[in-house]
């Protein structure tokens, strides 16, 4: 008998999470710049879900995965995103072996001037495939090391560019803007604590369902990330939606 109460205490769980992240959403929302094209709100929270959700097993920040994929794509207008599904312009090297777009970039190496140069760039099959390459090269690279858990979205920034992600002696102040001016940081709250509304029980209770141990909570856990994702795309994509949590 003691497991009688499971499903509806993993329901009662689902349906405060709801609630949360219903306000969670309309609290992330309300402080992004209300000049935002509806094309940037689209990037944000398809990006952002796909970010939040990379952050669970690779230890990347989401904020930080996320301001790059911003900046490095042009929220997702760059030629490489559009044609190559490339978001973070990832030359391809000699430890590339898939398919690789050639177009023209830009590189500062004296720290002052830049010129221009063609380059050939790692390309993909999807916006998720290169979510999850990004993360893989940056944990493939010991010189990353100091970004993989970091969870300081500043450290991570200035970790990342002193690294030589990029050759832009401003790279690490312009991600700290994105994620900033934006309140990118609502995606490492969301994967580090996919499970805050439940019962926070106590190890090992099988009758938890925010336990780490038990099954349905993983999949309590997942439903609250999806969950999330999609009141954040509903709120900026729906009008009516922003105008109850008052973001018009």
């Amino acid at each position: 008998m003691k497991h009688t109460h499971k499903p509806m205490k993993a329901l009662a769980v689902v349906l405060a999470a709801a609630l949360f992240l219903g306000g969670f959403a309309a609290t992330a929302s309300a402080a992004l710049p209300s000049n935002m094209t509806q094309a940037q709100k689209d990037f944000i929270a398809a990006v952002g879900a796909m970010a939040a959700a990379d952050m669970k097993t690779s230890d990347v920040l989401a904020s930080l995965t996320l301001a790059q994929a911003i900046l490095e794509s042009g929220w997702g207008t760059s030629t490489l995103a559009t044609q190559a599904n490339a978001l973070f312009g990832i030359k391809a090297d000699s430890r590339w072996s898939g398919r690789v777009f050639s177009k023209e970039t830009q590189e500062c190496y004296d720290g002052v001037n830049f010129v221009t140069e063609t380059a050939l760039f790692r390309a993909y099959d999807s916006w998720q495939d290169s979510v999850n390459d990004h993360s893989a090269f940056l944990i493939a690279g010991s010189r990353y090391a100091a970004v993989i858990g970091e969870r300081d979205y500043k450290k991570a920034c200035n970790a990342i560019h002193k690294a030589g992600y990029a050759t832009d002696p401003a790279y690490a102040s312009k991600l700290i803007n994105l994620i900033e001016r934006y309140e990118l940081t609502a995606f490492d709250t969301l994967a580090d604590n996919p499970d805050e509304p439940g019962d926070p029980g106590s190890p090992g209770n099988p009758d938890n369902p925010g336990d780490p141990s038990d099954p349905s909570g993983e999949a309590i856990r997942a439903l609250l990330t999806r969950l999330l994702a999609a009141i954040w795309q509903a709120v900026m994509k729906c009008p009516l939606l922003q105008l109850l949590f008052n973001l018009t």
